[in-house]
């Protein structure tokens, strides 16, 4: 059966979900796209950044074979407005990798079944597309993308409403775990394999995977 895998990553600013998306992201072994609203991935070796997805799709109609072989890392800065355009463009395509960074802004608990998330979170699968969100507040997720994640990533998190959040997601048994880790450390939660470890993540990281 062809599959793929969700990432749901999730934690405050500064506590290192970009290094950590991007050090996913490598390990996927795919040519990845980044929806990049707020301006976080910085450029290197790997990237070539538009300015929206029109750009984006302009380059991939011109240059998909280029991607494809180099394993590129393509980074879109989108909104609101033009986010779908991205997203349909990529559930288009086949074995890639999409990284969307904070998901809330794209597909939140008011989100119908037509969204586009909700289209590549259930049926991604079919095209290998493996997926990588980031928010900063668990709550403001949709269900529909929590219910299919295959690996929960936490920062620490000390909310009473983000802790009930870990509680009715994953169990009781993981807030205090949560609550009390270290900045740049996060609960890895495999739900398939029915796993969990903590991981740090750094910048040499990213050097030694590249």
């Amino acid at each position: 059966m062809i599959q793929n895998k969700i990432y749901t990553v999730i934690g405050h600013k500064g506590h290192g979900k970009t290094t950590l998306t991007e050090k996913l992201a490598i390990l996927t072994d795919k040519p990845t796209i980044i929806a990049d609203p707020r301006f976080q991935y910085k450029p290197n070796d790997r990237r070539i950044f538009f300015k929206n997805p029109n750009e984006f799709i302009y380059f991939i109609n011109n240059n998909y074979l280029t991607f494809k072989r180099a394993k590129l890392e393509l980074v879109v800065n989108c909104n609101l407005d033009n986010f779908e355009d991205l997203g349909k463009y990529v559930y288009k395509m086949k074995n890639v990798c999409f990284v969307i960074d904070e998901i809330d802004m794209f597909f939140d608990t008011r989100s119908t079944p037509k969204n586009i998330v909700n289209q590549l979170v259930q049926y991604g699968r079919h095209s290998q597309i493996d997926l990588i969100t980031t928010s900063r507040r668990p709550a403001n997720i949709s269900r529909n993308l929590t219910a299919l994640t295959d690996i929960f990533l936490f920062s620490r998190l000390r909310e009473p409403n983000d802790k009930k959040y870990i509680k009715d997601s994953i169990g009781q048994e993981y807030v205090k775990t949560v609550e009390n880790l270290d900045k740049f450390s996060f609960l890895q939660v495999d739900i398939e394999e029915e796993e969990t470890k903590i991981i740090k993540t750094t910048e040499r990281d990213l050097k030694i995977l590249s």
